[in-house]
């Protein structure tokens, strides 16, 4: 509940001030992993991203945005690779990101950066066996909610291209700030969220 009121005091700020403004939403697909002295063998994982954003228009040129995202993010590793049997684990952190960024455009190309606040919404740590030929034998899923620390910090940049009609298409880097694990196994490791996402986005009302 907390999380949800920020979330709206925050869109509620934005849509406070005099420029002009613009809703949106956007969705796509996230490439994440963790990086950090402690994270040598960890690989991407696939997940997901979707929510809604708001720009705030300074000129024709600059702007505001502030976004709230649901996003998967976590990593994968490979734990044992034989013969007949592969093993892995998957560790799943799902978020609510709050990102504040500089918004740049010129001719519908746009540049985005800035800070982010994130939320652990809930967390999974998952076994897998998987056949030589790729079937998988067994999967254990343990929750690790409360692992994680409840907020996360990161920077985000942003490059992509919005058409006249408003659809957008743009790839994000993100890079985490700080140590992920508060409580269990990791606590003393340095690891932190990293990764990649494709997004698709509709901006109502066109550029």
């Amino acid at each position: 509940m907390k999380r949800l009121l920020l979330i709206l005091c925050c869109f509620a700020l934005m849509s406070g001030t005099g420029f002009a403004q613009q809703l949106g939403f956007k969705g796509g697909a996230t490439y994440t992993t963790f990086t950090g002295a402690d994270t040598d063998n960890y690989k991407y994982r696939v997940g997901y991203t979707g929510g809604i954003f708001l720009q705030k228009h300074i000129n024709n040129m600059m702007g505001l945005q502030l976004e709230a995202l649901y996003t998967s993010k976590g990593a994968r590793r490979e734990i044992y690779s034989g013969s007949n049997l592969q093993t892995a684990e998957v560790f799943k952190l799902n978020y609510i990101d709050i990102p504040l960024l500089f918004h740049v455009s010129a001719s519908g190309v746009f540049f985005d950066l800035g800070p982010q606040v994130s939320f652990i919404y809930n967390a999974s740590h998952v076994h897998e066996a998987h056949s030589s030929n790729g079937d998988k034998i067994v999967t254990t899923k343990h929750n690790i909610s409360d692992n994680p620390y409840t907020i996360d910090f990161a920077y985000v940049g942003s490059v992509g291209y919005r058409s006249t009609n408003g659809i957008g298409l743009e790839i994000r880097y993100t890079g985490g700030l700080k140590k992920i694990d508060d409580e269990g196994a990791f606590a003393n490791r340095e690891r932190r969220n990293a990764g990649f996402s494709l997004m698709l986005s509709y901006l109502l009302g066109g550029r």
